[in-house]
């Protein structure tokens, strides 16, 4: 069995091909990799500002892995894990655990003790079935920073009844009081007062299934927004024809050409064909914020022009899944009560971050030149030039909760940015009632995307029906808000997921 390892990271920050090389925010690493033999890989983690705090919550990395036969250099495959947590092992370092999984699509790597700061150790992965012992084949290993979000009753709804914005508000029409969410049980009353024609009647309407998620059962969510380098490293693992409906753009096209959208207005989208495909082969692509052939230098920034079908397509091949509309309420307020028009800070201050007021602007250190309570992306307006900032590019050293506009948990720009692509739970219109992706029941993805570059998860709802999808969480370009952790103002606006847009990115979540 001949083995070539290819280490390449998908990561808030960096990427590294073949290399060890470190960077700033969590300075997440995996390098020495090695196989052990068919039936193990081997390798070094760490990243900084980790946490463990008991009753509280914790972070942990989702580490997988993909395989190329060298026999078929252009496709990419999951590679499964061993589904007992005994099969793996974790030495050295600072006390990490390896948390397996029942589908064996990765591992969660995490603190085992109570504490904060770096974390580092060698990690073996056991495969859930041995590399056959006459093939010759590459492999890559990713991480991805998440939060654990525990089970427990938290409010949907902030309060508001002010129709004009189509704020969420309250849980039953005619009725300003935010929803108590004590279990998954079906709902069969409407949670959100977001009705477009201003229909107050209490009407009957077909429930929330039990199966669709609700937020009250526990879940990891990402840390960061999709970064632009996580983007890439996708696009770099799929064969031709995927690449070419994951992009705006054909992948012969020449060397330098922007990716993700051809209007002509960037806004910071640095993603660009580095190497263009030849003869079938697929396409290299890379990030190049300042156009001048340096490569890398847009990593860091979130990911925007991502289409509700790019980021099922992404989440799939991740092995994890779209996020609800109520888990995201759980995802930045907690359990904590209510603050009427509060954003993700969990007060109502708001402090502009654009992206023309930077620090270190395109590196791993951008950070904006204002500090302060409520500081996030919004407000920028209609422009060509302005965009979205470093992912996490509020949280310092020294920052808390109301300065970085860090969630309850600890997720980092779920006010501003880029949108939050959710799954709906619908929405009242003229008095009907939309169910929304109703289907939806939170499958996890299987690290395998269909031939056409789609996601293939069964009940994953699509965005041709209006009310299957949600924007939430503002973005760099409009009002505060539309930052607000319960504003539902594009409930049914297809325009702001289906079409490539400046404003739009997406993170993902999984679940036990």
């Amino acid at each position: 069995m001949k083995v070539k390892i290819i280490t390449l990271q998908t990561l808030m920050l960096f990427v590294c091909c073949l290399s060890q090389t470190g960077l700033l925010a969590n300075n997440v690493q995996i390098t020495n990799m090695v196989v052990s033999g068919p039936g193990a890989i081997q390798f070094n983690i760490s990243w900084e500002n980790s946490w463990f705090i008991p009753g509280y919550n914790y972070d942990a990395v989702w580490v997988f892995i993909k395989s190329q036969d060298c026999s078929n250099t252009q496709q990419w495959t999951h590679v499964d894990v061993s589904n007992s947590s005994a099969n793996h092992a974790v030495s050295g370092g600072t006390g990490l655990i390896v948390e397996a999984v029942s589908d064996g699509k990765g591992v969660f790597i995490r603190r085992n003790s109570t504490g904060g700061g770096t974390q580092s150790g060698t990690v073996m992965l056991s495969f859930a079935a041995p590399i056959p012992a006459f093939a010759t084949v590459n492999f890559q290993v990713f991480g991805i920073e998440m939060v654990w979000v525990p089970q427990g009753d938290y409010r949907a709804g902030d309060g508001s009844t002010n129709h004009t914005t189509q704020s969420a508000g309250s849980w039953g029409s005619g009725n300003s009081t935010p929803r108590l969410v004590s279990s998954e049980a079906a709902v069969g009353i409407d949670f959100f007062r977001n009705d477009k024609s201003g229909d107050n009647a209490v009407t009957a309407h077909n429930p929330i299934p039990a199966a669709f998620p609700k937020g009250w059962a526990g879940f990891y969510c990402m840390k960061y927004e999709i970064s632009q380098q996580q983007y890439v490293a996708f696009l770099n693992s799929l064969m031709l024809l995927q690449q070419s409906n994951r992009t705006a753009i054909l992948p012969t096209s020449a060397a330098g050409t922007p990716a993700l959208t051809t209007s002509g207005s960037l806004n910071r989208n640095a993603i660009v064909v580095q190497t263009p495909s030849s003869a079938g082969v697929p396409t290299v692509y890379n990030t190049d914020l300042n156009g001048d052939g340096t490569y890398g230098d847009g990593d860091n920034i979130a990911c925007n022009y991502l289409t509700w079908a790019d980021l099922l397509a992404y989440l799939d091949w991740t092995a994890l899944s779209p996020m609800t509309e109520l888990e995201f309420e759980k995802a930045v307020r907690g359990p904590e009560f209510t603050v009427l028009n509060e954003n993700a800070s969990g007060n109502t201050a708001s402090l502009q971050a654009i992206s023309n007021a930077l620090t270190g602007a395109g590196t791993n250190m951008e950070s904006s030149t204002a500090a302060g309570i409520g500081l996030f992306a919004f407000g920028a307006g209609a422009s060509t030039t302005l965009s979205p900032l470093r992912t996490g590019f509020a949280a310092t050293g020294s920052t808390v909760r109301s300065s970085s506009s860090a969630t309850y948990w600890g997720i980092m720009d779920m006010s501003g940015n880029v949108w939050e692509q959710c799954v709906s739970i619908g929405y009242w219109n003229g008095g009907t009632r939309v169910a929304g992706g109703h289907v939806f029941t939170g499958l996890n993805g299987d690290g395998n995307i269909a031939i056409m570059g789609d996601n293939d998860v069964s009940n994953w709802p699509g965005n041709t029906i209006l009310g299957n999808v949600i924007v939430r969480g503002g973005n760099w370009q409009y009002s505060a808000q539309r930052a607000q952790t319960s504003d539902r103002f594009y409930v049914n606006s297809i325009a702001e997921n289906s079409i490539r847009t400046a404003r739009t990115g997406g993170r993902g979540v999984r679940r036990p």
